[in-house]
C-alpha cells in the first residue's frame, strides 16, 4: 500500500455525524442527553484519532485480524443511536 492510499478520517466530522444522528429518548432529561452526546462525541473523536494514527504508523504491518477487531470496535453497538 502506498502512502497516498492511506485512509484518513476526519475525527471531528465523523464524531459530529454520529451525534447528529442520535435522538433524545422521551424519558431522558436534557442534561442526561447532553452528557450522553458529549461522551459519544469524545469516544468517537478519540477512537478515530487512534485509527488514523494506526493507519499512518502501522496499517501496512497490521494483520487482518487486528484490522477486523478495530472495525468491530468502531461499529459496535456502543455507537448505534
Amino acid at each position: 500500500m502506498l502512502s497516498e492510499d492511506k485512509l484518513q478520517i476526519d475525527p471531528t466530522e465523523f464524531a459530529m455525524t454520529i451525534i447528529r444522528n442520535t435522538q433524545k429518548e422521551p424519558k431522558t432529561t436534557n442534561t442526561q442527553f447532553i452528557k450522553q452526546q458529549l461522551t459519544l462525541y469524545l469516544e468517537t473523536y478519540y477512537l478515530i484519532k487512534d485509527f488514523n494514527h494506526l493507519e499512518i504508523s502501522q496499517m501496512d504491518q497490521m494483520k487482518q485480524k487486528q484490522i477486523s477487531e478495530l472495525f468491530d470496535k468502531i461499529l459496535s453497538g456502543r455507537f448505534q443511536p
